[in-house]
């Protein structure tokens, strides 16, 4: 079974599921003619339609002539009189701080952010424009995300660059005039050419304006979790990780695999660390796959054996001294969760703690003079 995902049946659906859909095609298939005597039908046969919100919405929008929309300079003004407001409202002074978007954009039409993002008549600022322009970005990944997750498991990315053409059409005609909108269409309907070509992955389009490609690559980015995270969230950073890899190997083409006998995208435990990896093989929240437990679990075992290793390592220097110091340095790193997936206990570090104290003894002993005998 496939699925094709695509501006026809989207529309069709839509069309056909709303009351005004219903009514426009219910007029056009029984046209009335002049001679037909409609006098005794017509109170009979009368329909009252209830329109949904959507469909009020809809046929004002469609209803609304060019000249009704408003004019770049009076959506320039009412914009810059919302920042004014807003900054004396918050009590800030930008609309980005610290690199994060401070201002609810949320009420302001699509229109009027792309109005500010474009910032032709110059009464923005910098971050004002970029924070506009995050926003219109958000809005296009919102939409396209259903589109992206079908197109990485069905293999129709021309669908979604579709999708993405769709979304793109519904900007008014002040957003069309601007440079970047018409970059972005043009990106995408390379795109569709691209995607119909070559089937079963994401085209390489090269295009710093197509939209599609930029959220297809963020949306495979792995991000580690932060550095003492509790096992919760480095459980949930594993998962997103794993995911953003197995993305990245379905735009690609192919899929993320567990083991070197299998053809495709490898399984990358670079960026885990050793906690999230035994977080991973203990799997207490059935988080993982047994498969994806079982490569945790591998990755982790050659780690410590390397470990361990290097710290009987002859040419490392220190002799038997120094690799039982290794040990219980690395002994000591090791987290709750590391210690129980290794089967290393308190009793081990003990045991390796008491033979450091005997070598060193002993090389006490060897150094004052006394000799092996004094020791003995």
């Amino acid at each position: 079974m496939s699925i094709s995902v695509g501006s026809s049946a989207a529309a069709a659906a839509g069309y056909a599921g709303n009351a005004y859909g219903a009514a426009s095609a219910a007029s056009k298939s029984a046209p009335a003619t002049d001679n037909a005597d409609t006098s005794s039908s017509s109170s009979s046969a009368s329909t009252t339609v209830t329109l949904s919100d959507e469909a009020k919405a809809y046929m004002a929008q469609a209803a609304q002539a060019p000249e009704d929309i408003p004019s770049v300079a009076t959506l320039t003004t009412n914009a810059r009189s919302w920042f004014d407001q807003q900054y004396a409202s918050l009590g800030i002074s930008s609309a980005m701080l610290d690199g994060q978007v401070a201002v609810d954009f949320s009420s302001q039409p699509r229109g009027t952010l792309s109005v500010v993002a474009d910032n032709a008549l110059g009464q923005f600022t910098a971050d004002e424009a970029t924070a506009a322009t995050k926003a219109l970005q958000a809005r296009f990944d919102d939409a396209m995300a259903p589109h992206v997750v079908i197109a990485r498991h069905t293999g129709d990315y021309a669908s979604l660059y579709a999708a993405a053409s769709d979304y793109l059409d519904q900007a008014d005609a002040n957003e069309k005039a601007t440079p970047a909108w018409q970059n972005q269409k043009q990106a995408v309907l390379e795109g569709i050419a691209a995607a119909k070509g070559n089937f079963g992955k994401a085209p390489v389009t090269d295009n710093d304006a197509d939209p599609v490609r930029s959220l297809l690559d963020r949306t495979s980015v792995q991000t580690p979790a932060a550095a003492g995270s509790d096992k919760a969230t480095l459980s949930g950073s594993a998962r997103a990780m794993l995911d953003a890899q197995a993305s990245k190997a379905r735009d690609s083409g192919t899929e993320l695999v567990f083991s070197k006998a299998r053809t495709g995208q490898q399984a990358d435990f670079t960026d885990f660390d050793n906690r999230t990896l035994a977080i991973m093989t203990l799997n207490a929240d059935a988080t993982f796959s047994s498969e994806e437990a079982n490569a945790a679990k591998t990755e982790l075992n050659q780690r410590t054996r390397s470990g361990y290793l290097h710290a009987f390592d002859p040419n490392a220097g220190g002799g038997a001294q120094a690799s039982a110091m290794a040990l219980l340095q690395q002994y000591s790193t090791m987290s709750a969760e590391e210690k129980k997936v290794l089967g290393v206990t308190d009793d081990f570090a003990n045991k390796v703690m008491q033979n450091y104290r005997t070598m060193s003894s002993i090389q006490n002993s060897l150094g004052s003079g006394s000799g092996l005998a004094a020791y003995l």
